[in-house]
């Protein structure tokens, strides 16, 4: 039973504005003069596109894979009986008291495991791409360390959408909503989609920024 259920939503939120903040970074970089390395500024406007889309992902991924409310039950769903208004993938909320407890009382199948491990999956995978975009802030990376990012973030929206494996597991069998929690969960997996694109150009980006500087380079060491 969750009983510091309020206190720890607030806990969250103030996790979710601060990787927002944290997010907005490479941005508020471009007006540091004296920042102790200088590739920063521009590597810092490379990555606030992928970083922004990747950062609110990772937010809603959270939201989707770790709240009560991924899916609402009907009333012809037999864990109304439970008096389960709304359900995770980890703990459900209790019609009427609006209690939270844990999904260990109710009996799942493979699907439904399955659907815990794949959005385990997407927010360990999502905080890899999080905590890599903020270090793109600071730190000059090749074409390729941002290809790879893009194709986490790919891999991440697939697993994001087949979260929704419950709706064919046996908690949905009499019937299941999509839940705030659900839709959460198809804004992440968009959000991963266009931070893969992203990711991706700048990659581009990153290698002809590159190219461009090895003749002024040659220059120098003239």
């Amino acid at each position: 039973f969750f009983h510091g259920s309020v206190l720890l939503s607030r806990v969250m939120y103030l996790l979710y504005i601060i990787l927002l903040f944290i997010s907005c970074r490479p941005l508020l970089l471009l007006h540091l003069s004296a920042f102790p390395f200088p590739s920063a500024p521009k590597s810092g406007f490379f990555c606030f596109g992928p970083s922004f889309f990747s950062s609110a992902a990772f937010i809603l991924s959270i939201f989707a894979n770790s709240r009560c409310n991924l899916v609402s039950i009907s009333e012809d769903n037999p864990l109304d009986k439970l008096s389960v208004n709304n359900l995770g993938l980890w703990c459900y909320e209790e019609s009427g008291s609006g209690y939270l407890w844990s999904t260990e009382n109710i009996e799942g199948d493979a699907k439904f495991e399955a659907s815990r491990g794949l959005g385990t999956a997407t927010m360990a995978l999502g905080f890899c791409v999080w905590l890599f975009y903020c270090f793109a802030g600071c730190f000059r990376f090749g074409p390729r360390a941002f290809q790879a990012a893009g194709l986490f973030c790919l891999i991440c929206c697939i697993l994001q959408s087949l979260v929704f494996l419950v709706f064919q597991s046996r908690v949905c069998a009499g019937g299941c909503g999509i839940g705030v929690g659900g839709q959460c969960g198809i804004a992440a997996a968009v959000l991963w989609f266009f931070a893969s694109i992203f990711s991706c150009g700048v990659g581009k980006e990153v290698a002809a920024a590159r190219k461009a500087e090895e003749p002024q380079d040659a220059q120098d060491a003239a």
